[in-house]
């Protein structure tokens, strides 16, 4: 039995699905985490855990020197196939971990420049992929001044987050100082890690956003697929929808994916999955950022749906070694449409049960009860549900899963 060590997991979708690819391939499966709390507080995560985790180590994985001292301990005692993070704060560590135990994996410092929007950026205007205007600071006075070279309406964000925290389109010079302040003011990111010092001023970009999955190897970088996206949260970056693989004409397809391809091979990234973000605009593709791993938020699930295999199975083969020579094909559509509701306490929610009747509807879900509070939309993690669809054609799958959420209703008071 070949066993594989997997650091931290996302909650929203290839985290649980690369659990469950790993024991549908029937390979010994070590956990290493820092704390299993959040897990078992996502639904579905206790089962997972339970179901598909023969081996749980629990260390600092948010560090380099922890991580790798456990690592080496699981390694010592019975040596690992793989190693290998689908989780955007533990990427980088992992892949250094995985490099220093002679393991497959991308090239560390790749992961540590695709980590860095920031770093990104300026790899990106070296190598000419198209991107917007942009400024890094360290000072608010430095941000103000950027936004006016820039701009108005500009975009402010942290270098070193994910899931839209602390990304911010401004619409003055307050905006900005304010939305500086408010990142700075944070001395860790989300996981504990020094926060970065630098902040990134840039164009607000008009355009649709779509993400572009690929597959990096020995053979070059391949586009997976499209996903088409929908935004929201006014002056927020809010994922309200996805679809794959996109309904976009081939043309316009074949751009983006060429800009996607070209954005990956200037970072380095070169054994895994990524998430390439891009807007596309009056004068054509522009990257927003690239993940250095598979997608969350379900969407690495909509693509099994669509190809009706498992993508995280070929994520996990490449960390084996072994080659993954054809791309799956599409074979159907699938979209999710995410639910919100206005801040405050929730007094009810109807019209659930409506929804999971919608003929192409799999799931329809609401997250929050009567007595729970809503937040302002800001982040990701603000959303209060999702339907999710299936049909012949991505298109019709997300007009059904479109149509089914408009039949839920979180109805909240102010509390």
């Amino acid at each position: 039995m070949k066993r594989i060590g997997i650091v931290e997991s996302n909650r929203s979708g290839s985290g649980f699905d690369t659990l469950r690819a790993a024991r549908a391939l029937g390979l010994h499966v070590t956990f290493f985490s820092s704390g299993l709390d959040r897990y078992h507080a996502t639904p579905g995560g206790t089962e997972v855990l339970g179901g598909c985790v023969d081996e749980f180590v629990t260390c600092p994985t948010h560090e380099l020197e922890p991580l790798l001292e456990a690592v080496k301990a699981v390694d010592a005692a019975a040596p690992l196939d793989a190693l290998l993070s689908v989780a955007e704060y533990e990427v980088v560590q992992t892949a250094e971990a995985a490099r220093q135990l002679g393991l497959p994996g991308p090239d560390p410092a790749a992961i540590r420049v695709a980590r860095n929007k920031a770093a990104q950026r300026r790899r990106w205007a070296e190598a000419g992929v198209p991107i917007p205007a942009f400024r890094v600071v360290t000072t608010a006075a430095d941000a103000v001044a950027a936004a006016a070279a820039i701009g108005f309406p500009c975009v402010v964000k942290a270098v070193d987050e994910t899931s839209g925290t602390h990304v911010v389109r401004c619409a003055d010079p307050d905006e900005v100082r304010s939305t500086f302040e408010a990142i700075r003011a944070e001395t860790t990111n989300r996981r504990g890690q020094p926060r970065a010092a630098e902040v990134l001023v840039e164009e607000c970009l008009v355009g649709f956003e779509v993400s572009v999955e690929v597959l990096a190897s020995a053979g070059g970088v391949r586009v997976l697929g499209v996903t088409d996206k929908i935004l929201g949260g006014h002056n927020r970056f809010v994922e309200l929808g996805h679809g794959f693989p996109t309904a976009l004409p081939a043309g316009v397809r074949s751009s983006l994916a060429a800009a996607a391809v070209a954005a990956t091979t200037a970072v380095g990234f070169d054994l895994g999955i990524a998430h390439v973000e891009l807007k596309y605009t009056a004068d054509g593709p522009k990257l927003i950022e690239i993940n250095p791993r598979p997608a969350g938020d379900r969407i690495t699930e909509l693509m099994d749906r669509s190809f009706g295999v498992s993508t995280m199975e070929l994520l996990i083969r490449l960390h084996l070694g072994e080659p993954v020579s054809v791309a799956p094909v599409p074979v159907g559509g699938a979209a999710i449409r995410y639910l919100t509701a206005e801040p405050g306490v929730v007094a009810d929610v109807s019209g659930v049960a409506i929804a999971a009747a919608v003929p192409g509807v799999l799931e329809a879900v609401v997250a929050v009860a009567p007595g729970d509070r809503v937040d302002a939309l800001r982040v990701n993690e603000d959303r209060v549900g999702h339907v999710l669809a299936v049909a012949a054609d991505p298109y019709l799958a997300g007009r059904i899963a479109e149509a089914a959420v408009q039949q839920v209703v979180v109805t909240t008071r102010r509390g």
